[in-house]
Protein backbone atom coordinates (compact mmCIF):
# COMPACT_ATOMS: atom_id res chain seq x y z
CA UNK A 1 0.00 0.00 0.00
CA UNK A 2 2.52 2.60 0.46
CA UNK A 3 4.36 1.53 -2.48
CA UNK A 4 1.31 3.11 -4.50
CA UNK A 5 0.53 6.06 -1.68
CA UNK A 6 3.77 8.04 -2.80
CA UNK A 7 3.16 8.18 -6.53
CA UNK A 8 0.01 9.30 -5.59
CA UNK A 9 0.83 12.21 -3.41
CA UNK A 10 2.95 13.35 -6.55
CA UNK A 11 0.20 13.41 -9.12
CA UNK A 12 -2.09 15.07 -6.61
CA UNK A 13 0.41 17.88 -5.73
CA UNK A 14 1.51 18.18 -9.05
CA UNK A 15 -2.31 18.63 -10.22
CA UNK A 16 -2.78 20.78 -7.75
CA UNK A 17 0.30 22.52 -8.64
CA UNK A 18 -0.87 23.00 -12.06
CA UNK A 19 -4.41 24.20 -11.38
CA UNK A 20 -2.92 26.76 -8.94
CA UNK A 21 -0.68 27.97 -11.98
CA UNK A 22 -3.13 28.24 -14.79
CA UNK A 23 -5.73 30.17 -11.94
CA UNK A 24 -2.66 32.44 -11.90
CA UNK A 25 -2.76 33.21 -15.60
CA UNK A 26 -6.80 34.00 -16.45
CA UNK A 27 -6.82 37.56 -16.49
CA UNK A 28 -8.46 39.31 -13.55
CA UNK A 29 -11.63 41.30 -14.29
CA UNK A 30 -10.35 44.12 -11.60
CA UNK A 31 -7.08 44.35 -13.38
CA UNK A 32 -6.77 47.78 -16.28
CA UNK A 33 -6.35 47.01 -19.84
CA UNK A 34 -3.07 49.00 -20.91
CA UNK A 35 -4.19 52.04 -23.75
CA UNK A 36 -4.46 50.88 -27.14
CA UNK A 37 -5.53 46.89 -26.47
CA UNK A 38 -8.60 45.69 -28.16
CA UNK A 39 -10.17 46.01 -24.91
CA UNK A 40 -10.94 49.78 -25.57
CA UNK A 41 -14.88 49.88 -25.81
CA UNK A 42 -17.54 52.05 -26.70
CA UNK A 43 -17.18 54.51 -29.31
CA UNK A 44 -13.55 54.58 -29.09
CA UNK A 45 -13.98 50.85 -30.62
CA UNK A 46 -15.94 51.89 -33.60
CA UNK A 47 -16.48 55.16 -35.98
CA UNK A 48 -18.57 57.18 -33.66
CA UNK A 49 -15.17 59.14 -31.53
CA UNK A 50 -13.27 59.07 -34.79
CA UNK A 51 -16.13 60.95 -36.80
CA UNK A 52 -16.86 63.51 -33.72
CA UNK A 53 -13.36 63.91 -33.66
CA UNK A 54 -12.82 64.81 -37.54
CA UNK A 55 -16.02 66.32 -37.50
CA UNK A 56 -15.39 69.00 -34.74
CA UNK A 57 -11.59 70.14 -36.69
CA UNK A 58 -13.50 69.92 -39.66
CA UNK A 59 -15.70 72.37 -38.31
CA UNK A 60 -13.32 74.92 -37.28
CA UNK A 61 -10.73 74.47 -40.12
CA UNK A 62 -13.95 75.25 -43.01
CA UNK A 63 -14.81 77.94 -40.58
CA UNK A 64 -11.57 79.49 -40.91
CA UNK A 65 -11.22 78.81 -44.32
CA UNK A 66 -14.51 80.47 -45.53
CA UNK A 67 -13.37 83.15 -43.38
CA UNK A 68 -9.74 83.32 -45.29
CA UNK A 69 -11.73 83.26 -48.79
CA UNK A 70 -14.13 85.96 -47.70
CA UNK A 71 -11.00 88.20 -46.97
CA UNK A 72 -9.97 88.58 -50.90
CA UNK A 73 -13.55 89.23 -52.52
CA UNK A 74 -13.75 92.74 -53.36
CA UNK A 75 -15.75 93.14 -50.51
CA UNK A 76 -13.54 91.80 -47.83
CA UNK A 77 -10.85 93.64 -49.48
CA UNK A 78 -12.31 96.99 -49.39
CA UNK A 79 -13.43 96.63 -45.43
CA UNK A 80 -9.42 95.86 -45.00
CA UNK A 81 -8.71 98.60 -46.40
CA UNK A 82 -6.20 96.56 -48.59
CA UNK A 83 -6.31 96.00 -52.75
CA UNK A 84 -8.50 93.46 -54.34
CA UNK A 85 -6.72 90.89 -56.06
CA UNK A 86 -8.30 88.27 -58.15
CA UNK A 87 -5.37 85.75 -57.32
CA UNK A 88 -5.57 85.51 -53.84
CA UNK A 89 -9.31 85.48 -53.72
CA UNK A 90 -8.42 82.03 -56.08
CA UNK A 91 -5.74 80.65 -53.83
CA UNK A 92 -7.49 81.49 -51.10
CA UNK A 93 -10.37 79.56 -52.78
CA UNK A 94 -8.49 76.82 -54.17
CA UNK A 95 -7.53 75.92 -50.37
CA UNK A 96 -10.54 75.81 -49.15
CA UNK A 97 -11.91 73.01 -51.76
CA UNK A 98 -8.77 71.21 -50.67
CA UNK A 99 -9.96 71.14 -47.15
CA UNK A 100 -12.78 70.36 -48.29
CA UNK A 101 -12.05 67.51 -50.04
CA UNK A 102 -9.49 66.13 -47.47
CA UNK A 103 -12.26 65.95 -45.04
CA UNK A 104 -14.43 64.49 -47.55
CA UNK A 105 -12.19 61.62 -48.47
CA UNK A 106 -11.40 60.86 -44.87
CA UNK A 107 -15.08 61.28 -43.64
CA UNK A 108 -16.21 58.89 -46.23
CA UNK A 109 -14.46 55.47 -44.94
CA UNK A 110 -15.22 56.08 -41.21
CA UNK A 111 -16.93 52.55 -40.73
CA UNK A 112 -18.54 50.97 -37.90
CA UNK A 113 -20.63 52.85 -36.62
CA UNK A 114 -23.09 51.99 -33.24
CA UNK A 115 -25.03 55.09 -32.49
CA UNK A 116 -26.83 55.33 -36.00
CA UNK A 117 -27.47 59.22 -35.84
CA UNK A 118 -23.81 59.77 -35.89
CA UNK A 119 -23.99 57.78 -39.02
CA UNK A 120 -26.33 59.59 -40.25
CA UNK A 121 -24.95 62.97 -38.83
CA UNK A 122 -21.92 61.75 -40.96
CA UNK A 123 -23.66 60.95 -44.29
CA UNK A 124 -25.49 64.83 -43.85
CA UNK A 125 -21.71 66.39 -43.17
CA UNK A 126 -20.41 64.82 -46.74
CA UNK A 127 -23.52 66.75 -48.37
CA UNK A 128 -22.17 69.29 -46.77
CA UNK A 129 -18.37 69.17 -47.64
CA UNK A 130 -19.73 68.85 -51.50
CA UNK A 131 -21.26 72.00 -51.39
CA UNK A 132 -18.48 73.71 -49.79
CA UNK A 133 -16.46 72.16 -52.53
CA UNK A 134 -18.61 73.44 -55.36
CA UNK A 135 -18.64 77.12 -54.18
CA UNK A 136 -14.74 76.87 -53.25
CA UNK A 137 -14.61 75.57 -56.85
CA UNK A 138 -16.47 78.15 -58.79
CA UNK A 139 -15.06 80.95 -56.90
CA UNK A 140 -11.48 79.76 -57.42
CA UNK A 141 -12.83 79.59 -61.62
CA UNK A 142 -14.40 82.88 -61.43
CA UNK A 143 -10.98 84.43 -59.96
CA UNK A 144 -9.14 82.62 -62.97
CA UNK A 145 -11.44 84.19 -65.47
CA UNK A 146 -11.48 87.17 -64.29
CA UNK A 147 -7.20 87.08 -64.43
CA UNK A 148 -7.72 85.92 -68.07
CA UNK A 149 -10.23 89.32 -68.40
CA UNK A 150 -12.83 86.36 -69.34
CA UNK A 151 -15.18 88.59 -67.27
CA UNK A 152 -18.28 87.14 -68.61
CA UNK A 153 -17.44 83.75 -68.06
CA UNK A 154 -16.16 84.79 -64.25
CA UNK A 155 -19.74 86.17 -63.96
CA UNK A 156 -21.09 82.82 -64.68
CA UNK A 157 -18.99 80.72 -62.59
CA UNK A 158 -19.54 82.73 -59.99
CA UNK A 159 -23.17 82.17 -59.87
CA UNK A 160 -22.55 78.81 -60.00
CA UNK A 161 -20.86 79.31 -56.68
CA UNK A 162 -23.87 81.17 -55.48
CA UNK A 163 -26.23 78.13 -56.36
CA UNK A 164 -24.10 75.87 -54.36
CA UNK A 165 -24.02 77.89 -51.80
CA UNK A 166 -27.86 77.85 -51.12
CA UNK A 167 -27.14 74.22 -50.78
CA UNK A 168 -24.46 74.88 -48.20
CA UNK A 169 -26.32 77.08 -46.20
CA UNK A 170 -29.86 74.15 -45.92
CA UNK A 171 -26.68 72.20 -44.58
CA UNK A 172 -24.91 74.49 -42.49
CA UNK A 173 -26.38 74.38 -39.08
CA UNK A 174 -25.53 77.70 -36.94
CA UNK A 175 -21.76 77.67 -36.73
CA UNK A 176 -20.96 78.63 -40.18
CA UNK A 177 -24.27 80.46 -40.59
CA UNK A 178 -23.15 83.85 -40.73
CA UNK A 179 -19.98 82.74 -42.56
CA UNK A 180 -22.20 81.63 -45.11
CA UNK A 181 -24.38 84.93 -45.13
CA UNK A 182 -21.36 86.73 -45.68
CA UNK A 183 -20.05 84.49 -48.88
CA UNK A 184 -23.59 85.65 -50.17
CA UNK A 185 -23.15 89.00 -50.07
CA UNK A 186 -19.43 88.87 -51.24
CA UNK A 187 -20.75 86.83 -54.72
CA UNK A 188 -24.23 89.19 -55.22
CA UNK A 189 -21.08 92.19 -54.70
CA UNK A 190 -18.93 90.17 -56.78
CA UNK A 191 -21.31 89.54 -59.80
CA UNK A 192 -22.65 92.79 -59.81
CA UNK A 193 -18.76 93.99 -60.64
CA UNK A 194 -18.21 91.13 -63.81
CA UNK A 195 -21.31 92.27 -65.01
CA UNK A 196 -19.89 96.19 -64.74
CA UNK A 197 -16.86 95.23 -66.24
CA UNK A 198 -18.08 93.11 -68.98
CA UNK A 199 -19.60 96.75 -70.55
Amino acid sequence: MRSHSGPQMVLITCTLFMVAAAGCMVPSTSTPTPPGTTAVTGAHQTGDAVFLSLYDTAQKDIASALEQMNRHFPVGAATRGAPYLAGELRSSALELRTLADTSHTTMIRIESFQEKENEFGRNEYLKYLSAIRKVAGNTADAAAAEMDLQFGLAQNYAEAARNALKDAKEMAGTEHGDLLKETGVSLDDYIQKMREKRV
